[in-house]
């Protein structure tokens, strides 16, 4: 027989401390013996004598990320455009660190950033619109510094970018709207400073700004919308101060903001989405107060300043971010008596305090960046004894399921594929009374589903595929009664259907890939004589079938992903003998057949997602029989061509669904385990763990799972105890505030892989920061672009053009971003503070490729 029993039955019956400095003080010899930076760094020095690497297990919204080359506390962290993050400096076992680090988020992996002119700690380290990053002034242990110095992503390298009129640190640096960045007070080689300096990147050159009434350092910064800076509290000459002021860069001058309840240094400053600005903790130090549990909020409409409720726990030296949902998460500090671990949460909305997850390390003077996936990385700091290597990152996503509409007809075993119009096509499957013809479509904007005509064959276990012309192709499966060999196109802007060539043999169960060329390669499946071995490609230029080449294992409900190279990777399935654990690389360069090592477990069933590391991840499914479903995963390392361990899920499961969200992280939903299952579970690249991930309404195998543009998961259909109409939406747990989310307008089509994409919207760069105001802050407001096919779900983030100043609404890519990222139908998304944009639909197609009848021709 063409189809083993055992999968018809499945398919029938499953249907130092700092704060010394704090402390009170009489007068200047006291300020000046403080300042002393042999004693500083004698201090810190003193308590950098071992290197924290421990691993320890982390709560439920905390993950220990992959550790630093080098520990080090009162560094800066900044996020690139190209969606890895940049470390500088700071202040290591030995001294003052040279040395930067990337962070890469898609592989959990740090490399070295080349190395700054001159050793610092203290300084600021400000993204601009160009690309590139300005590190300015800070501390050594010679002194304090004037210089400043660029970092280009693009080289890897740093150069000098001028040098400060007045050398300093502890002051703070903020981009203004005009692109050119400012930098305010901090403390001087004479004391405390109420100068500030104007760098304009054009130029390369500094000048004078207006000068602040009050002198100060250990001060916040932060732009508010009206595009003017707020600067607030900090240590004057005679103490801490309660002041704040406002600076209007159209004149150049300050203004006074009001004064705070209660005087504070070594505060936060969020940015909140109201528009208010939140001051949390710090040090009351020689006003009497002690450190701080209180918040204040500021209104910028009455310049007036009220209370925000109390922390838990009083702390200074932590951070503050504001997250995707619009809460602020205060993480770590110190008590004055210790490093702290806990995190609390902040709700504009109610004016209240929470607890959050605590650390897994006791840290402060580290920072905290906001990722474009929404989730937060902590690197670094200190922890009372021992200056940190060690990361940690924190997820607030709480996924929640909602009804997603109703089919017209209950179906499983169908084939859902995203349209350009945003729309979903669902075709064919197995309805109540067998074989169904029917497609539908469903509109997420109206969350509603409608008719999109009938295929001439009702087929199930087929494939669709959405080619570059966004017409959908249907490829074999089977009819009433035997495998197909016939092929159906559909035309959304007709809403119709029609045949096309046919394939040279019949087949179902056989997996199809859009190749780089614009080919489709169709591999294996089962036939009217068993198990197939052969390949075949279609061409759309001349609607017509070719042999490529033979795998070495016949096999049918493998799995065939198109990886970073363009090659294509066939992993498992079922064969003459049972379960497979061999894998299969596809060349189209050659159209040859390779080996790609073995699975440590034969299976089939399963799921296989490109990760964005490159690597590809194959999750669950069963082995040789029903009884034996898996729980396993395994990782593809296609530099290697090696296998390793990836965790496992906390249900074995087969027939599930497994997509790759925007943030980089892996949802599996549902599937069959004796039953049908209604968990879902997270799997996290960077931590390589799996979590849950809520719960369906309905539990269901065989169903489908798409990722929508809006960035939401619509998962319909399946089989339960019966054939299912429902569909059910995942929001994935960002749950944003509408006020943060960036919006996309359009975006160019890639007519050559060398091209730049181009965008326009709105909300590209806000006058809103994710994290706040203070020295060890970096502004988190820039986009970061992505690119996602989707096809095999390949992920590339797209570095701006540095010739071409991006802007509010406006963004030009870098040329050569998307070399050699494959031809096809793609997904772009804008990342701003965490919080992504829902997704345009564009193409990647070849120069000499044009459109003619909704098939692709050569010129």
């Amino acid at each position: 027989m063409w189809l083993s029993r055992r999968v018809a039955s499945r398919h029938i019956s499953q249907g130092v401390r700092i704060g010394c400095r704090i402390q009170s003080r009489e007068g200047s010899m006291m300020r000046t013996c403080y300042r002393t930076f042999a004693r500083i760094t004698l201090l810190l020095l003193v308590a950098f004598a071992v290197i924290d690497m421990a691993e320890a297990t982390a709560p439920s919204t905390w993950g220990m990320a992959a550790p630093l080359a080098t520990a080090r506390l009162f560094h800066t962290t900044t996020l690139l455009p190209s969606g890895q993050l940049l470390v500088a400096g700071g202040l290591g076992a030995n001294g003052a660190l040279a040395s930067a680090e990337l962070y890469d988020p898609a592989t959990n992996a740090w490399s070295a950033a080349g190395t700054l002119a001159t050793a610092r700690y203290y300084q600021t380290t400000t993204l601009l619109p160009s690309g590139k990053l300005l590190v300015v002034g800070g501390a050594s242990v010679s002194g304090v510094l004037a210089s400043a110095e660029l970092y280009d992503p693009a080289t890897n390298t740093w150069g000098v970018a001028g040098t400060l009129s007045t050398p300093r640190y502890y002051h703070t640096a903020t981009l203004l709207p005009s692109g050119k960045l400012l930098v305010v007070g901090g403390f001087g080689s004479s004391g405390v400073l109420a100068s500030a300096e104007l760098y304009d990147p054009a130029t390369n050159l500094w000048s004078a700004a207006g000068t602040l009434s009050t002198a100060r350092d250990y001060h916040t910064a932060t732009l508010l919308p009206s595009g003017q800076l707020l600067v607030v509290g900090g240590l004057g000459v005679s103490g801490n101060l309660a002041s704040a002021e406002l600076y209007d860069p159209a004149t150049n001058t300050w203004s006074a903001a009001g004064t705070l309840t209660t005087a504070r240094l070594y505060h936060t400053a969020t940015l909140l989405s109201s528009g208010k600005l939140l001051v949390v903790g710090g040090s009351g130090g020689n006003s009497g107060n002690g450190n701080l549990a209180s918040a204040e909020l500021y209104d910028p409409v009455t310049n007036i300043w009220s209370v925000a409720g109390m922390l838990s726990t009083a702390r200074y030296a932590h951070t503050s971010t504001l997250l995707p949902s619009g809460k602020v998460l205060v993480v770590g500090g110190d008590d004055t008596s210790n490093s702290l671990a806990s995190a609390e949460l902040y709700d504009p909305a109610l004016n209240t305090w929470s607890t959050a997850d605590t650390l897994t390390s006791e840290r402060r003077s580290h920072t905290a960046t906001l990722l474009p996936s929404g989730q937060l990385l902590v690197v670094g700091g200190f922890d009372g004894s021992t200056t940190l290597a060690s990361s940690e990152l924190y997820d607030p996503a709480v996924n929640t399921w909602i009804a997603g509409g109703t089919l017209a007809a209950a179906r499983y075993g169908h084939i859902a594929t995203l349209l350009p119009s945003g729309k979903l096509l669902v075709v064919g499957g197995i309805g109540v009374s067998g074989g169904l013809a029917s497609a539908e479509l469903y509109d997420s904007a109206l969350n509603t589903w409608s008719a999109a005509g009938s295929l001439t064959t009702a087929r199930r276990l087929h494939t669709v595929t959405l080619l570059a012309s966004g017409k959908a192709l249907v490829i074999g499966g089977y009819g009433n009664s035997a495998p197909l060999a016939s092929v159906e196109l559909y035309d959304p802007a007709l809403d119709t259907w029609s045949a096309v060539g046919s394939l040279t043999t019949a087949r179902l169960h056989h997996t199809t890939t859009l190749l780089p060329s614009g080919k489709l390669l169709v591999v294996g499946g089962a036939g009217n004589s068993g198990t197939l071995a052969s390949a075949e490609l279609y061409d759309p230029v001349t609607d017509t079938w070719s042999a490529a080449g033979s795998l070495s294992t016949a096999r049918y409900v493998h799995t065939a992903t198109l990886l970073s190279s363009g090659m294509v990777l066939v992993v498992g399935g079922l064969g003459g003998s049972g379960t497979i654990a061999s894998a299969e690389l596809y060349d189209p360069g050659t159209n040859t057949w390779s080996a790609a090592g073995t699975l440590s477990t034969a299976r089939d069933f399963h799921t296989a997602t490109l990760l964005p590391s490159g690597k590809l991840l194959v999750v669950g499914g069963t082995t040789n029989n029903i009884s034996g479903t898996l729980a396993s995963a395994e990782l593809y390392d296609p530099t290697l061509n090696t296998w390793s361990a990836a965790g496992a899920l906390t249900t074995a499961r087969f027939s599930h669904t497994s997509t790759l969200l925007p943030s980089g992280q892996l949802l599996v939903v549902g599937g069959s385990n004796n039953g049908s299952l209604a968990s879902a579970e997270l799997y996290d690249p960077a931590l390589n763990t799996w979590s849950a991930a809520g719960t369906l309404t309905t539990g269901r195998f065989d169903h489908t799972a798409t990722l929508l543009p809006s960035g939401q998961l619509l998962v319909a259909g399946g089989y339960y105890n019966s054939t299912l109409a429902s569909a059910e939406l995942d929001d994935l747990g960002l749950a944003p505030d509408p006020t943060q989310q960036p919006t996309l307008s359009a975006t160019n089509a890639f007519l050559l892989q060398t091209s730049s994409l181009t965008a326009t919207g709105n909300g590209f760069w806000p006058n809103l920061e994710g994290s706040g105001g203070g020295t060890d802050s970096s502004a988190t407001n820039m986009p970061v672009f992505q690119v996602q096919r989707l096809d095999n779900e390949q992920v590339r983030f797209i570095s701006n053009d540095e010739t071409v100043n991006f802007s509010n609404i406006h963004f030009t890519g870098s040329a050569t971003a998307l070399a050699g990222f494959p031809d096809g139908p793609v997904l772009v998304r804008v990342w701003v503070n965490g919080i992504p944009s829902a997704a345009t639909f564009t193409e990647m197609i070849t120069h000499d490729v044009v459109f003619r009848n909704g098939f692709e021709s050569s010129q």
